[in-house]
Parts: structure tokens; C-alpha cells; sequence
């Protein structure tokens, strides 16, 4: 082999031994590239994972709370609705009493809200139809029982039971319907302590 050849052989040797290296070098390069992107791949896999899964979590626990809330309200809806009813059957109990409990009743609350005046007591138009004979002197030793004299007016009342007292120009409206409505709440206590044991 002449010098020229061998040259030329060690140059081409070189060069393929530089080559090697540098495929080597790439080679390497490229598997920690791919190993670092694959471990950063996994990362942002996990990562999003992790937030999919509070995301989810986050979901259930607020349909959980919401279908409580749906259920408390449809609870609270239905107590209502019974304690409404209570207070509309108790109103017409009242009003449905036989004729001597009634009046007996309308006695009982002209002692509680006649004023120690002279007044009147209206009622409606049925209650004047069947009030007893001797209704008018019990009223008015009802009144007197508290300073007052209370008489029945003549004028009718468009009340569903009850009366109203006329003193002047000042009225108290004792009617069974203002009464319910003045102390609905006192009377939704009582019955929602005495139905669902709250209060």
C-alpha cells in the first residue's frame, strides 16, 4: 500500500469512526430527549388526570348538595302545606261548631278584646240569622266584665265568623279570619311543634 493509500484508508477510518461518534452522540441525544418529553408527557397526563378528577369530585359533591337542597325544600314545601291545611281546618272547626259552643266562643273573645268602653258588636249577616235570643244581654255582661257595654249592630258584617268592635270611629276586627291571620305565626309554631316535634 502507498503512502497515499493509506492516507486516504486512516482519512476514510477517521471518518467513519467520527461518523460513529456522531450517529453514537445523536443517538443518545435523541433517547434523552424522548425519555425527558416521555417523563414531561406523563406529567401533563397526571396532572390533568388529577384536575379531571376534582373536576369530577367537584361535580358529584355539588349534585349531592343540590339534590339535598332540592329534597329539604320539598320537605319544607309539604310542611307548609300541612301547616296551611291545620290552620283551614281549625278556621272552619271554629265556624262548623254547633250553635251554643259557637256563641259560647264569640263570649269568651268579647271578654278578651272588648275595651273598657261603650261599643258596638258587628257580625255577619248568618251569625245575626242564628245568634240566640238572650245573646245580646250575655254580650253585653261579657263587655262589662272589662268596664265596657258592648250592643249588637243591626249592619251586617262580610265576615267569615267572628265579630267586629265599633267604638267611634276606631274598629277591632275579631273576625276569625283576621284572628288566623294576626296570629298565623303564634298558630304555625304550635301546630309545627305539635306535628313535626320543631319549634
Amino acid at each position: 500500500m502507498t503512502g497515499i493509500d493509506r492516507i486516504s484508508t486512516e482519512i476514510e477510518e477517521g471518518g467513519r469512526a467520527a461518523a460513529a461518534r456522531a450517529l453514537e452522540d445523536a443517538r443518545r441525544e435523541v433517547e434523552g430527549y424522548a425519555a425527558a418529553e416521555a417523563a414531561r408527557g406523563e406529567e401533563t397526563r397526571r396532572a390533568a388526570a388529577e384536575e379531571t378528577e376534582a373536576r369530577c369530585r367537584s361535580i358529584a359533591e355539588r349534585a349531592v348538595s343540590a339534590a339535598a337542597l332540592r329534597e329539604r325544600q320539598a320537605l319544607l314545601a309539604e310542611k307548609q302545606r300541612l301547616l296551611s291545611g291545620t290552620l283551614d281546618r281549625a278556621k272552619q272547626s271554629a265556624l262548623d261548631l254547633p250553635d251554643a259552643d259557637y256563641f259560647a266562643l264569640l263570649l269568651r273573645m268579647a271578654e278578651r278584646y272588648a275595651l273598657p268602653k261603650d261599643g258596638e258588636a258587628a257580625f255577619s249577616a248568618r251569625d245575626l240569622k242564628r245568634m240566640p235570643k238572650d245573646f245580646p244581654q250575655k254580650l253585653s255582661a261579657a263587655a262589662q266584665k272589662v268596664g265596657g257595654a258592648l250592643a249588637v249592630s243591626k249592619d251586617p258584617r262580610a265576615i267569615d265568623g267572628g265579630f267586629v268592635l265599633i267604638y267611634g270611629g276606631m274598629e277591632e276586627n275579631c273576625s276569625f279570619g283576621a284572628l288566623f291571620d294576626a296570629n298565623r305565626e303564634d298558630f304555625l309554631d304550635a301546630a309545627r311543634a305539635a306535628l313535626f316535634g320543631e319549634g
